[in-house]
């Protein structure tokens, strides 16, 4: 089953800010296909960058025999000078001049790109699907799957008929910071007049009572309290406008993202590829591996930003936060369900008196933590992942200090409670039975 809920539309005044980092453009050489380096041509011109053509010549067994022959130097050498006439024609097409760098390169295709694209400090690698029918669109598939795995920029993995420029795309939102890198690279590419679309795709469930529709509710809310914080992050300069729109979706996370893509005629999905995904998390390695085989558009995986790019949300800055005020807590906690509901959680009671009762309950997602001033408590409430409807509260009393620990994707992962009566600590992660 997939829902599908669309939110409030926005205009946005968005532009590309120029880079400077080339553009790595990865060429089969002799596939005739134009209409990769037609659209990482545009691009280029659009950020302002260079564009690096690299074309890679599997010849991993130089040197060797062929039928007791041994294969003539030059042989290769003739071989590298047809793939660089032959990267140059392609350019011509498009209608670049000969300021384009080209490079063969000898090996693996997706490690030798991604250490071209490493060297030059790219922004931008593109890279096609092929052009001979299913087969071909797997093999290129799984080529362009390895550069996505070990590239440190962004790929666009793009059909044979793709054409900029591109006015229609849509982000698969998990609210980490790699889907954050990747929505910012949409808009960046997106022409003018643009639309995009960030989507949120929540599991669906197949049995559905009166508590479980609460639940699903209750959910909602929150998802579009973070879609909006989402939306607040974006860096926005005022010189081109883009209408914006969000949606929430349920059911499979790829099969919903591919039929709202088909069905809205998307020329482009974008989704983040995180380095620590979490057993929770959405769009990990398989659902971006999903898209780039079964999208009939380009498909666009950033990789999360290191500290070196800049680019780190406000409150990921922080890697933990430690208070005793209590002014302070039921604002910290809100932020902490906002960021961690759904994910699952390991709760752990220790008592402070020695000897005293300890206990653990596992198997359980977060729901929500609040801190009530009147009640001078803070409520925990865990549901059961399996049972829709069904939930845990505990009540903490006499809280004295909060303590957070967080990751840079944004997803705490640890959450610890002293109290005078002992301590309260929640994991995320956890993936442990109930009652073991």
């Amino acid at each position: 089953m997939t829902h599908t809920d669309l939110l409030d539309s926005h205009v946005l005044d968005a532009a590309p800010a120029p880079t400077g980092r080339p553009v790595v453009v990865a060429l089969k050489p002799f596939d005739g296909g134009d209409g990769t380096i037609d659209l990482a041509h545009w691009l280029a011109a659009r950020r302002g960058a260079p564009l690096h053509v690299v074309s890679v010549l599997e010849t991993a067994n130089l040197g060797t025999d062929v039928g007791g022959i041994p294969v003539p130097e030059q042989y290769y050498v003739r071989e590298e000078e047809e793939a660089i006439a032959d990267a140059r024609a392609r350019l011509l097409r498009t209608g670049d001049d000969t300021s384009t760098s080209v490079e063969v390169l000898h090996g693996a295709p997706g490690s030798s790109i991604c250490e071209a694209a490493s060297e030059r400090q790219a922004g931008l690698i593109v890279t096609g699907t092929g052009r001979h029918g299913m087969l071909g669109r797997f093999l290129y598939g799984e080529r362009a799957l390895e550069i996505v795995r070990h590239a440190t920029s962004p790929v666009l993995v793009v059909p044979p008929d793709v054409e900029p420029p591109i006015r229609r795309a849509m982000v698969a939102v998990d609210f980490s910071l790699a889907s954050l890198s990747a929505a910012v690279g949409t808009l960046e590419l997106l022409g003018p007049g643009g639309h995009l679309s960030l989507v949120h795709v929540e599991r669906g469930n197949q049995r559905l009572d009166g508590r479980s529709m609460a639940m699903i509710e209750e959910q909602e809310r929150r998802t579009r309290g973070l879609l909006t914080r989402f939306l607040e992050a974006l860096p926005l300069s005022v010189t081109r406008p883009v209408r914006l729109d969000t949606a929430i979706l349920r059911g499979d996370p790829a099969g919903a993202l591919l039929q709202y893509a088909e069905s809205h005629e998307i020329q482009l999905i974008a989704c983040g590829r995180n380095r620590h995904a979490w057993l929770q998390r959405l769009f990990v390695g398989s659902v971006s591996a999903a898209l780039v085989r079964g999208a009939t558009c380009a498909v666009l995986v950033a990789p999360e930003p290191s500290a070196e790019d800049g680019f780190v949300d406000a409150d990921a800055r922080h890697e933990s936060m430690s208070t005793s005020d209590p002014a302070q807590w039921r604002a910290l906690l809100q932020r902490v369900t906002e960021r961690n509901a759904g994910r699952a959680a390991r709760l752990s009671l220790a008592a402070a008196s020695p000897g005293g009762v300890e206990s653990v309950e596992n198997g359980y997602v977060l729901l929500s933590i609040d801190y009530d001033r009147r009640g001078a408590r803070a409520d925990i409430t865990l549901g059961d992942p399996h049972v829709m409807g069904s939930h845990l509260t505990h009540c903490i009393t006499g809280l004295r200090r909060v303590e957070t620990e967080r990751q840079r994707d944004g997803g705490d992962t640890r959450i610890r409670f002293d109290a005078g009566s002992g301590e309260c600590t929640i994991d995320f992660g956890a993936t442990e039975s109930k009652g073991q």
